[in-house]
């Protein structure tokens, strides 16, 4: 008899119960963990596919939400902007091998990730 994967199962159930706010920080925090993985590969001289593919993985993310933009708000023209930038620079440092950059990068996913985080706390919290 065929058992369902019940992690794959509870996996799909926490997705979908996220709010917006909530799935664009695992975004983020996904697009954090990639650029670090290609941090680690790149600085321990391992891998070079694994590493290009990180950072492919993490630009793929930044395209994701920059599509997903709503231009009807003002906030979204910067966002865009900040994205291209953020993409740009990924495929910079992809090609370089530039460690240096990915840092950079890294700390800006990461800025943004905890802003959407706070941005998401403000937005239920008025809610209530």
């Amino acid at each position: 008899m065929f058992q369902p994967n019940l992690y794959q199962q509870y996996k799909t159930q926490s997705l979908e119960t996220l709010t917006k706010g909530e799935i664009v920080v695992k975004l983020f925090e996904e697009t954090s963990k990639q650029i670090s993985t290609a941090i680690f590969l790149i600085k321990n001289d391992q891998s070079p596919v694994n590493a290009y593919n990180a950072i492919a993985k993490a630009q793929k993310i930044i395209s994701n939400l920059n599509f997903s933009l709503d231009m009807r708000f003002a906030i979204s023209i910067d966002l865009r902007d900040m994205y291209q930038f953020i993409f740009e620079q990924l495929g910079e440092a992809n090609a370089k091998r530039d460690v240096t950059l990915m840092k950079d990068i890294l700390a800006l996913v990461d800025d943004l990730k905890v802003t959407f985080r706070e941005a998401e706390k403000l937005a239920r919290i008025q809610q209530k």
